[in-house]
């Protein structure tokens, strides 16, 4: 993929551009390894799970994206001992949105593309999410997180090609 110039679209090739990682792990960022080039990587030695924290420029272009996808590639280190947890979560300070995927990602790159809308298994809670909530907390969104923790236990995740399309 081409890095743009817009913030709806990070490629990591040169530095985490303003990403950062929830407490729980190390942040790091590689120029090599990515899918392709840079990208980000969270690593720990102990239980809980922690997220990769979108920048604040990819939330504000994220404000704008009710029917739109977001997509992301993700990766890990092992896949044993896997444990499921929310894996993109979405809130507006007051309201928090979240989505499980499918499947985690696997030990080389797996894409997830996700429609942002209430079709496609939002939850608010343990409810389906409205159209009313989806909109309300794109509109108004504070922080958008996606998962690097798939393993109980030491491990590190890494993240590439963030993308509102």
């Amino acid at each position: 993929m081409t890095t743009l110039s817009s913030p709806a679209y990070i490629a990591f090739d040169n530095d985490n551009q303003g990403w950062q990682i929830s407490s729980g792990a190390i942040s790091s960022y590689s120029a090599t390894g990515g899918n392709p080039g840079g990208y980000i990587i969270g690593t720990d030695n102990a239980l809980g799970f922690w997220y990769f924290i979108a920048s604040k420029e990819f939330v504000s272009e994220t404000r704008k994206s009710y029917e739109r996808n977001l997509g992301f590639d993700l990766e890990q280190s092992a896949t044993d001992s896997q444990a499921n947890a929310d894996d993109v979560i979405l809130t507006d300070g007051s309201t928090i949105l979240t989505f499980d995927t499918a499947y985690n990602p696997k030990t080389t790159w797996t894409h997830y593309s996700i429609k942002l809308d209430e079709f496609s298994g939002w939850k608010k809670g343990k409810v389906k999410a409205t159209k009313a909530d989806m909109q309300t907390v794109l509109q108004n969104l504070t922080e958008l997180r996606i998962r690097g923790e798939f393993r109980a236990g030491p491990d590190r995740g890494g993240l590439d090609n963030v993308a509102i399309y």
